[in-house]
């Protein structure tokens, strides 16, 4: 993994709501075009751990409608549990090019909560899917300054900031700002308890070396809200129902969307959504 250095008024909007390829991959990429496959589309993934990438056996998988969040189908690709070295083998018509996966369960002595990753082609070959460890989840909340007030209500999304180079090689993305609009297009801002832990769209950002929370300030000592080139993965804790587009824009120009993802969050859980940039003319 490399690290890209920080962005440019160069950079153009990417391609929004697509996750794949690159660290998210296990393979160099697709193996076939969404809507060209004959009959039938092949997807592979791996069930990881989120902050170890490491291959879990044994994990519970359920296949997902990419636009609802609900279940597929039932009928046809019932709840089932990650095979040897985390392996994950399903056959989709050509007709759903994208589809959602939430994960659950344990594998060993490791419990892990129920995470949703949504936007993923069903023509995808050694996909990752991650599922959040407890501890994890907890370290991170408790670390970044978020209060899990209302879990039978509100859930959290989370996700890293990419640029896929020429060479098909995905590299952190720096100094970019995260922010979290409703479906109205209205920017939610962050919403903190009388001790000052955020409660509701509390975003915050991630050291990609140790996946914990980083605070960084400015030569006068505000908050200096952004990711940096170690520093591109993101959370935002406390999100109610409904569903949400998450974008990346530079410093000081909200409106210069470099790339976003919309997401759905479920009480008590994670959803996971990468977001990708492209460096290209203005």
């Amino acid at each position: 993994m490399k690290h890209w250095f920080c962005l440019v008024a160069v950079l153009s909007v990417t391609a929004c709501g697509s996750d794949s390829g690159g660290s998210d991959a296990a393979s160099t990429g697709d193996s076939a075009v969404a809507g060209q496959c004959q009959g039938k589309c092949s997807f592979t993934g791996v069930v990881v751990d989120f902050k170890s990438k490491s291959p879990k056996e044994g994990v519970d998988v359920l296949v997902l409608n990419n636009d609802t969040g609900e279940a597929l189908d039932l009928v046809r690709w019932p709840a089932f549990k990650s095979g040897q070295g985390g392996a994950v083998a399903l056959d989709f018509p050509p007709e759903i090019p994208l589809v959602a996966f939430k994960l659950w369960g344990a594998s060993g002595n490791m419990k892990f909560k129920e995470s949703y990753q949504f936007n993923i082609k069903s023509t995808e070959q050694g996909k990752r899917l991650y599922a959040v460890w407890e501890g994890t989840y907890m370290a991170a909340m408790s670390s970044a300054a978020i209060k899990d007030v209302d879990p039978a209500h509100l859930g959290h999304f989370a996700g890293t900031i990419y640029f896929t180079n020429a060479q098909g090689e995905d590299e952190y993305v720096g100094c970019v700002v995260v922010a979290v609009f409703d479906e109205s297009g209205k920017k939610l801002e962050e919403e903190k308890d009388a001790n000052g832990y955020g409660v509701k769209y509390a975003i915050r950002y991630f050291d990609t070396r140790t996946d914990m929370p980083t605070n960084l300030k400015t030569a006068d000592g505000n908050e200096w809200t952004m990711t940096h080139t170690l520093n591109s993965r993101y959370m935002v804790g406390g999100v109610p129902p409904g569903k949400y587009r998450v974008a990346a824009h530079l410093r000081g120009q909200p409106d210069k969307v470099l790339g976003e993802v919309w997401l759905r969050p479920f009480p008590g859980s994670i959803s996971i959504g990468n977001i990708y940039v492209s460096a290209g003319p203005d």
